[in-house]
């Protein structure tokens, strides 16, 4: 009886062993694959535009020790998909052909990307002109300037 249960061991021992084939899969670009107007209403970005934003994040391509890592210009599809709708992780995957661990990954990475570069793209006015910003924004609201600003 024991050598019996020791034979079934080893035998699910040696199929956990064998690798299972692995799976290449589709990594296409669709910028080629798509219209300019399909792009657009699947990321909310021109094809320019998104070669433009690829360009800003220069350490999307990163060494790993697989195989076949996803290109830079993936990752951000990945992320500009998942801004554009709001959807789960899962299914952005699935239209990119990527897990859902994958996307979440690549979806934080690139929008921490994204956010660093916030100090060549937003600029808050001071001194004078946040006074004036601030008068324009309180007439179009109807508002009447309560708080002294110190000039």
């Amino acid at each position: 009886m024991a050598a019996h249960r020791r034979l079934a061991i080893r035998a699910r021992f040696v199929e956990y062993q064998q690798r299972r084939p692995r799976v290449f899969r589709d990594r296409s670009n669709p910028l080629e694959d798509l219209e300019e107007d399909e792009v657009f209403e699947r990321y909310r970005f021109s094809p320019d535009n998104i070669i433009y934003i690829l360009r800003l994040l220069p350490n999307l391509a990163r060494p790993t020790r697989r195989n076949h890592p996803l290109p830079p210009l993936l990752q951000l599809l990945l992320c500009l998909r998942f801004l554009a709708t709001g959807a789960l992780h899962l299914l952005i995957g699935d239209s990119l052909c990527v897990s859902r661990s994958s996307a979440g990954r690549c979806i934080r990475e690139v929008a921490r990307g994204i956010a660093n570069l916030h100090g060549q793209f937003i600029k808050f006015p001071t001194g004078q002109a946040a006074h004036e910003v601030k008068r324009a924004m309180s007439s179009i609201a109807g508002l009447k300037l309560t708080s002294n600003v110190s000039q």
